[in-house]
């Protein structure tokens, strides 16, 4: 699964400067490309409609929160599912059964499409937006969760460039129609402008989402009739993996949906609420943990890997003790150095854009306020991305009992510090997210470390002797819905 990491590497090598800045674009959009796009494109639109736009400002932030929504419902959404695809993907990529990946991808896709119809009738039963409005939302809902599903799948492709384009060229066609549904619009009875602005932004979606489904089916043709939903048999293996992804994706934006319902929240066309002081430092401190995102790609993941397959190897072909204790040496080693540096690169850029934080942020007329919370957010972002990073690596050596308690950590701690400092004001904004972070990191370090150390043990003592299969709720599910349709 980390094969484009490895296609990716071999661009850092050239040590022409306007080469590896193509390889570090092409590695962030792989990395966070979903991210960049929402928060990218949100705020060269939001720039543009503030500066050069003839637009009622209610209308602008009406926007703003819809495309807010739904990129953060369907990260949360789409999440709880991508650990469970995403080894079941590994699992046959070993077996060399490449034929499973687009069934899958529909399966998994027409899952999230109904939860997601769901939940988008329950929350604009009531709401007074017009008929247009929402169902250009809840369009654009679906599209944003194909996107960060098609994502899962295409880190096993090779085809960095075309990813890279897509993203380019969704933001190009997002702006574009904006200006062009601004200048020339389409009458409707209600919420004109902001259903403009958001009909030019879902043509620039839709056609990143075209795109990345296109490479997927070019990479992975289905040669033959496989069952679609085979991944939910993977749910009853190993159910922790749906409860990590849950935990960590609920823990990144709890403390948003706490304080909207704070005193800082406003309430939009009663049917969102959001909190401009509180979601802008957060989205933008978001952005800063790219790079982190981005070594982890290209560097830890495959430095590591290929001492992790040197020790796996010799534990699952007959290697003696002194060659397994040798290659788990290595191995680690390899390991900590590159977490080490990646913490140490991260940590330094999180530094700089914090101490540069007001100069810049001041320019693009934020409040002294939420240059503030964005500080403290940063620092939150840094501890975000480190942590799931040892959740990933927990997961490449089986730990899914110490990933799981990190995620709840996570999620717990953001929701009893977010509750107990919101009437403390202001001030306290975004300690909660950097605090949760804090203690999930410090112990997924700590338990990192421990398990590490014993890994040879874990890894002998931690399978069954008896292989016993698996038939569980979502089994028997996949089947039937299978022989249905």
């Amino acid at each position: 699964m980390a094969g484009i990491g490895f296609t990716l590497q071999k661009l850092f090598r050239d040590d022409y400067l306007t080469l590896r800045v193509r390889a570090y674009t092409y590695a962030s959009f792989i990395a966070a490309g979903p991210w960049m796009i929402s928060v990218g494109s949100i705020a060269l639109i939001n720039f543009m409609l503030v500066h050069f736009g003839h637009i009622d400002d209610a209308q602008r932030q009406l926007f703003i929160v819809t495309v807010s929504y739904c990129f953060i419902f369907s990260q949360i959404l789409s999440g709880g599912w991508q650990l469970s695809v995403t080894r079941y993907l590994a699992d046959h990529f070993f077996q060399n059964r490449l034929e499973v990946v687009t069934p899958t991808y529909v399966g998994i896709s027409r899952i999230i499409l109904g939860i997601s119809l769901i939940i988008a009738v329950i929350f604009y039963w009531s709401s007074p937006l017009s008929m247009v409005y929402k169902v250009t939302s809840v369009l654009l809902f679906f599209m944003v969760g194909q996107i960060w599903l098609a994502m899962v799948f295409l880190t096993a492709a090779k085809d960095y460039k075309i990813i890279s384009y897509s993203f380019l060229a969704g933001v190009l066609v997002s702006i574009i129609g904006v200006i062009i549904l601004q200048r020339y619009p389409i009458a409707f009875e209600q919420h004109e402008q902001a259903t403009n602005i958001l009909l030019g932004f879902s043509c620039g979606i839709l056609l990143t989402m075209s795109m990345l489904v296109f490479v997927l089916l070019r990479s992975f043709p289905a040669k033959e009739a496989t069952n679609p939903y085979g991944f939910l048999h993977y749910v009853d293996k190993y159910p922790s993996l749906l409860w990590i992804g849950f935990l960590y994706n609920m823990g990144v934006w709890t403390h948003n949906i706490i304080i909207w319902l704070g005193p800082s929240g406003v309430r939009i066309e009663e049917t969102f609420r959001y909190s401009p002081i509180y979601d802008t430092p957060v989205f933008l401190a978001n952005l800063t943990i790219i790079p982190s995102l981005v070594l982890f790609v290209v560097s830890v993941e495959t430095q590591f890997y290929d001492k992790y397959k040197t020790f796996y190897g010799y534990v699952t072909h007959g290697g003696t003790l002194e060659m397994i204790t040798k290659a788990k040496t290595r191995m680690v080693e390899v390991l900590w150095r590159e977490l080490y540096r990646l913490t140490k690169l991260q940590g330094l850029l999180t530094l700089f854009i914090i101490l540069i934080s007001h100069m810049l942020l001041e320019r693009l007329g934020l409040q002294e306020i939420v240059i503030d919370i964005f500080k403290m957010c940063a620092l939150g972002a840094l501890m975000n991305s480190i942590m799931l990073i040892n959740i990933l690596i927990m997961l490449y050596f089986e730990d899914r009992k110490g990933a799981v308690i990190t995620g709840g950590i996570y999620f717990t701690f953001n929701v009893i510090l977010t509750f107990a400092l919101l009437p403390l004001g202001f001030d306290y904004y975004g300690f909660s997210y950097f605090l949760a972070g804090l203690a999930a990191y410090s112990w997924s370090g700590f338990r990192l470390l421990t398990f590490l150390k014993r890994i040879e043990v874990h890894t002998f003592i931690s399978q069954s002797i008896i292989y016993k299969e698996v038939r569980g709720f979502f089994t028997r599910l996949s089947e039937k819905a299978y022989w249905r349709f």
